[in-house]
């Protein structure tokens, strides 16, 4: 049985509560609601819900000010605010604080169920991502034979590289040491999906490239431009 996504509800006006309630029970979520009571953070995070939607103006609680605390004390835990006042100056002060999204009452009770249901599947994939490169770390470290202080530090920047998601990334060593096995780790630790939509692996042995063919091999060509060009041939660097 699929598990139902979390969502804890702090908002102090019954009528507001009541609809959310029943709007998001019926979307399929499971709900708890809270009254803004000085221990509200303890009883969100020990539930553990994937998402909290808090009023920025509760009766005894300061919205932005428990937005920060389960900030602090939770990086996954994600945050809507709701709040009466529709200044660009408190969307952008609870937007910096870490709060995923902000909605201003009146609000579209539709509107709200989009906003709920994008944040909990960015979250999702973002749980699969990291899900998949930590699988894709485990079997590179399996690829590497040997335990040396060396190949330890090498492991460990082949990680930090691919965490850091940089552009462009230079592997230097001397013939059959392994670069080409590097770079397919960093690539399958930045993209652990393997889509081929998204950013195939592409290898090219440059010393292997013919200089007449170099032009086209790097760059494609387009049917019909030179006498033997049948069909269109996608380049390297366009793949």
């Amino acid at each position: 049985m699929r598990k139902k996504p979390r969502i804890y509800i702090l908002e102090d006006d019954a009528f507001i509560l009541s609809m959310l309630v029943q709007s998001l029970e019926a979307a399929g979520y499971e709900l708890r609601t809270g009254d803004g009571t000085s221990d509200s953070a303890d009883r969100i995070l020990a539930w553990s819900p994937a998402l909290v939607i808090l009023d920025i103006n509760l009766q005894d609680l300061n919205g932005l000010e428990m937005l920060q605390e389960l900030k602090e004390r939770s990086l996954d835990v994600q945050v809507i605010m709701f709040t009466a006042d529709d200044t660009a100056e408190t969307a952008v002060r609870a937007m910096k604080m870490g709060a995923a999204d902000y909605l201003t009452k009146p609000f579209n009770i539709e509107e709200l169920k989009i906003v709920v249901s994008n944040i909990l599947e960015r979250e999702k994939l973002k749980h699969e991502v990291d899900y998949l490169r930590k699988v894709c770390l485990d079997t590179f470290k399996k690829d590497i034979i040997g335990d040396s202080t060396f190949l330890a530090d090498l492991k460990l920047k082949i990680e930090k590289i691919a965490k850091a998601g940089v552009s462009t990334v230079l592997v230097t060593g001397e013939s059959g040491t392994g670069k080409e096995l590097l770079a397919r780790s960093i690539h399958s630790m930045i993209y652990p999906d393997f889509s081929s939509q998204c950013a195939p692996f592409v290898a090219v042995n440059c010393t292997a490239l013919p200089e007449a063919l170099l032009e086209s091999e790097l760059f494609g060509y387009e049917k019909g431009s030179f006498t033997d060009a049948r069909s269109e041939k996608k380049g390297l660097f366009e793949l």
